[in-house]
């Protein structure tokens, strides 16, 4: 990590102070790419058994 990488970590870092909204936010995100991702993985597997 170069000195404008950090410059610009610090920056966000100071431009967004609450954490606690990015934190559900990434749960929310997580959630449901992982409904996508087992839906997909649930039609996989019937399609192999079928």
């Amino acid at each position: 990590m170069n000195w404008n990488q950090m410059k610009l970590r610090l920056k966000f870092g100071s431009v967004v102070p609450k954490s606690e909204g990015n934190f559900s936010f990434g749960i929310i995100c997580g959630l449901l790419i992982s409904i996508v991702l087992w839906i997909s993985i649930i039609g996989w597997i019937m399609l192999i058994f079928k």
